[in-house]
Formats: structure tokens, sequence, C-alpha cells
């Protein structure tokens, strides 16, 4: 969780001179700017919770226990 939430605040950190419009032309840039910025703040969260979220509740097997099946066809008693 902390190096999404270190990259997507660097990338606003970084965007926010740009999304301001400083300099020769920024003005032009500045949409640009604050479009980045708006969906890094939407798309941080949306992939941190959001994803996972669905992720559980689509998945409807438990997961695999892969020691259990190798013990189970080398004939090996399983615990």
């Amino acid at each position: 969780m902390r190096p999404v939430i270190m990259t997507a605040l660097a990338m606003i950190i970084g965007m926010i001179p740009m999304a301001l419009g400083l300099g020769d032309g920024g003005e032009q840039n500045a949409p640009l700017g604050r479009a980045v910025i708006g969906d890094l703040l939407l798309a941080t969260p949306t992939t941190l919770f959001f994803v996972p979220i669905i992720y559980s509740w689509l998945r409807t097997k438990p997961p695999r226990n892969f020691d259990e099946e190798i013990a189970r066809e080398a004939g090996e008693t399983v615990k």
C-alpha cells in the first residue's frame, strides 16, 4: 500500500507546477496537469480498495493447497 501511495503522491506533487500553468505557454498545459492530478486522485483509492473488494466478491472457490494435492498424488498421508 505504501509504495502505491508514495508513487501517486510524487506524481501529484510533480504535476502541480504544470497544473498551475506557470511559465511561458503554461496556460496550454494546465488542463492536462489538472486532468492527470484528478485521475491520480481517483485511480489510487480505486486501485487500493475497490479492485481488491470486487476481486474477493468474484472469487467463488477457496484457494488451492498445492502441497496437499502433491502429497495426495504421491500416495502420502495428508495431515
